[in-house]
């Protein structure tokens, strides 16, 4: 806690994890009820997020060398937040389906720059103390989450997918505030 860019990479870990669920516990009766997609064409949805992350994979490594962390963090957050956003207001599966692949793409880039920054400022010998707090931050979120979006979806299934953007938009501010201007300077 007493390092300010590896807490708040922990604290927005946690919060993403409470998005994240938020979205997630009620996609299938969004897709389903809001969408009026059978379970071929729900899966055909999911898929579209497989694309994302292949693709957020392909480009993470370009991003972050051209961009550095900071920016491929805020920026990855920031399509998090915008993508989820869009995902509350689709009508159309085509629409959602785009937003879910843009949504794991943001996922992949945050994971890889994220995790691979925590690795390179933690001294060895702490690495384990560190990653399971962090790990229980991040299951904590998951179990909000789900709770959080059950009960915001049993008053209209978009209030869980518009929150989990809302909670995105506090991500981007505490990483914009935690992560300092260069944290490449910090790790070379």
């Amino acid at each position: 806690m007493k390092h300010r860019l590896v807490a708040a990479l922990a604290l927005i870990s946690g919060l993403a994890s409470i998005r994240y669920m938020m979205a997630f516990s009620i996609l299938v009766l969004f897709a389903k009820e809001w969408l009026g997609l059978d379970s071929t064409r729900y899966g055909l949805l999911l898929a579209f997020s497989a694309i994302g992350g292949l693709a957020g994979s392909a480009m993470t490594p370009r991003f972050r060398h051209i961009l550095g962390y900071r920016s491929s963090i805020l920026g990855s957050l920031a399509l998090g937040s915008l993508s989820l956003g869009m995902l509350a207001i689709s009508t159309t599966a085509l629409l959602a389906g785009i937003m879910l692949a843009f949504y794991i793409m943001h996922a992949v880039i945050w994971n890889v720059c994220s995790l691979s920054l925590r690795q390179r400022l933690v001294p060895e010998q702490l690495m384990g103390r560190v990653s399971a707090a962090s790990r229980v931050l991040g299951l904590a979120g998951l179990a909000l989450g789900s709770v959080a979006g059950g009960l915001l979806g049993s008053v209209n299934l978009t209030l869980p997918i518009a929150a989990g953007a809302s909670v995105f938009a506090l991500c981007v501010a505490l990483a914009w505030r935690g992560i300092g201007k260069e944290p490449e300077a910090v790790i070379q």
